[in-house]
C-alpha cells in the first residue's frame, strides 16, 4: 500500500496545479469585500472565520507537502510556503481597498492548521520522514 501511495505522490504536476488553483481560491475568498449582510457566526465561544482559516491551512499545508514531495526538505519548504502564503494574505488585507482587517487571531490560526496538517501528515505518511 505505501508503494503505491508513494507512485500516486510522484504526481507532482497534479498536485502543483491543485495548489495553485487552491490558493487562488485562498486569495480570493480572502481578500474579497464581505458581504454588507453577514453576521459572525461561532461554534464553541470561538469565531466562525478562525475555523475556516484552520481547515484551509491545514488542507493548504497537505496539498503543498503533495506538491513538493519529490523536492528535498518537503516539510520545511510546505510549512513556510503555507505560513508566508497567509502572511501575505493578512498583509494585503491591510490594503484599504479590499475592506478588511488585520488579525493576529487569523494568523494564529492559520499556524495552528499547518502545525495540525504536519501532525497529521507524519501519522498518515510514515514513509515521509525520509523526505
Amino acid at each position: 500500500m505505501q508503494k503505491r501511495i508513494q507512485l500516486w505522490l510522484q504526481e507532482v504536476k497534479f498536485f502543483r496545479g491543485v495548489a495553485f488553483s487552491a490558493t487562488l481560491i485562498v486569495i480570493y475568498l480572502s481578500l474579497k469585500p464581505p458581504s454588507p449582510d453577514s453576521e459572525p457566526w461561532s461554534f464553541f465561544f470561538i469565531r466562525g472565520d478562525l475555523l475556516l482559516h484552520f481547515g484551509c491551512y491545514f488542507g493548504m499545508y497537505l496539498l503543498y507537502f503533495f506538491a513538493l514531495f519529490t523536492v528535498k526538505k518537503t516539510v520545511p519548504k510546505a510549512i513556510i510556503l503555507s505560513l508566508l502564503v497567509g502572511l501575505l494574505i493578512e498583509i494585503a488585507q491591510l490594503i484599504p481597498y479590499f475592506k478588511r482587517f488585520f488579525d493576529v487571531q487569523d494568523l494564529l490560526a492559520n499556524m495552528m492548521g499547518v502545525y495540525v496538517g504536519v501532525i497529521f501528515q507524519y501519522f498518515l505518511f510514515p514513509f515521509s520522514k525520509e523526505n
